[in-house]
């Protein structure tokens, strides 16, 4: 089995398969399928959206804590989103959903206009708190799931969907969020984005022929940040 940390580091679009075991070496499926059955709906994006939220009540610690984390530097939770992205997959396969991960890099603005796809050097991180880390790995940092329902893909971010005050919260602005074909949750400050799912960006232009419903590209803009952030996949792995 490929070491994904090392995986990480290459960033040539590629797509592979990962058993779950190679994330969470001490997994116990079984224990997985229990914990997070309670949560399932007749409702598929209702399941996305309980086990989303849920996951923020200590759910993330238990499974870290529980079925170990393959980047021992980051095995207790904090929050990361290279945490929260493999263990919301985690949770939606032991549902049986159809998962991928999506690692990805920050890209330039002009890729809604020109398609190309360059990479924001780990150099021009603005938050100080994070810039070390990002020029360690070469890269400014973000990932995403894929979930397949009745053959449609959806995206999403479990970092960024939280119940507050007993209520479902979206926590990038609304223009990072696609317009839904499902009601079950809405974003909060526009009734007509979904609440869940990441919109797909697709550039004017596509000098490379790239196919981009392989390559996804989204957007990032939390409620604090002036403008969106773009960020590519480079690495597409199934969840097995």
């Amino acid at each position: 089995m490929s070491n994904l940390l090392d995986e990480f580091r290459n960033f040539s679009y590629r797509e592979i398969k990962v058993n779950l075991e190679q994330i969470f070496p001490n997994l116990n499926r079984k224990a997985i399928e229990k914990q997070f059955s309670k949560f399932k709906s007749q409702n598929q994006h209702e399941t996305i959206l309980n086990v989303t939220t849920e996951l923020w009540n200590k759910e993330y610690e238990n499974i870290l804590d529980e079925q170990g984390f393959h980047d021992q530097e980051y095995s207790v939770f904090s929050g990361h989103c290279h945490q929260c992205t493999p263990a919301l997959g985690l949770a939606l396969k032991s549902l049986n959903f159809k998962v991928s991960y999506l690692e990805c890099f920050r890209i330039r603005e002009h890729f809604p206009q020109t398609g190309l796809i360059e990479q924001v050097p780990p150099e021009e991180e603005s938050n100080l708190e994070t810039i070390d880390e990002f020029c360690s790995i070469g890269r400014i940092p973000y990932c995403c799931l894929e979930v397949i329902i009745n053959n449609k893909s959806y995206y999403l971010t479990g970092k960024h969907l939280k119940s507050i005050e007993g209520k479902p919260q979206a926590l990038l602005e609304p223009i990072c969020y696609s317009s839904s074909d499902n009601s079950i949750f809405m974003h909060q400050k526009d009734s007509k984005k979904s609440g869940i799912y990441l919109e797909t960006v697709i550039p004017e232009k596509n000098p490379d022929n790239i196919n981009f419903s392989r390559r996804i590209v989204w957007m990032k803009q939390t409620f604090k940040d002036p403008s969106p952030e773009y960020f590519a996949t480079f690495l597409r792995m199934e969840l097995l």
